[in-house]
């Protein structure tokens, strides 16, 4: 089972529902497919700063990867307030805290070397090209389903996925219906049955009512 779908990098779903999931910054309703960094294709957000740590330029960053371990694969990340904007850092040393909340990335950057440094980029997301990212077989980044056919597990074709959105819940997926309409459907495994990035698919089952 498992109990998170971590941005970007998430999880498909298995015969168990998921669990909760948060943005890196605490919010939730974020539109994942309007960031820059999906739309362009060429950065992924893997995490986001949200503290100096002590007083050399350490950063505390949440991680937005299921595996924050990645980080110490990274020998250059992006920071800024969005893909575009972004300026690039030399990754000095990676280490890690856990909290109530999981795990915290403890990240130097060898631009950074004091806590005024430090707090110049505080509050901004980190970012690594696509390709520095590795994914298990069961994994896939939330920009890979956008576009993406839907049809039901009766073979009913429903629409084209447009949007993600992620909640404290879990994330949801925005289907625009060929009949105009729009659906949202909770990325769970009672909604979700099949993700297929090869094919450009997506298999999923609709309550009553939801089709009409």
């Amino acid at each position: 089972m498992f109990d998170r779908f971590p941005f970007p990098v998430l999880h498909a779903p298995t015969d168990a529902s998921a669990g909760p999931s948060v943005n890196a910054d605490g919010s939730g309703d974020t539109a994942s497919s309007n960031d820059a960094d999906e739309q362009s294709g060429a950065l992924v957000r893997v995490g986001f700063v949200f503290r100096p740590h002590g007083v050399h330029g350490e950063l505390k960053v949440k991680p937005e990867t299921s595996d924050p371990e990645q980080f110490e694969s990274f020998e250059r990340v992006q920071v800024g307030a969005d893909a575009i904007s972004v300026e690039t850092f030399t990754v000095a040393s990676v280490r890690y805290q856990q909290t109530k909340r999981g795990t915290t990335v403890i990240l130097r950057l060898d631009e950074v070397d004091s806590r005024d440094a430090a707090e110049k980029i505080t509050k901004q997301s980190v970012f690594v090209d696509e390709e520095q990212l590795t994914f298990d077989e069961d994994e896939l980044l939330i920009h890979d389903m956008i576009g993406m056919a839907v049809t039901t597990t009766e073979g009913d074709a429903l629409g084209t996925v447009a949007n993600v959105l992620e909640h404290p819940a879990h994330l949801t997926v925005v289907v625009h219906r060929h009949d105009g309409g729009e659906l949202l459907l909770p990325f769970v495994a009672d909604f979700i049955h099949d993700v297929d990035l090869e094919h450009g698919q997506m298999v999923v089952e609709l309550i009553e009512g939801m089709n009409e």
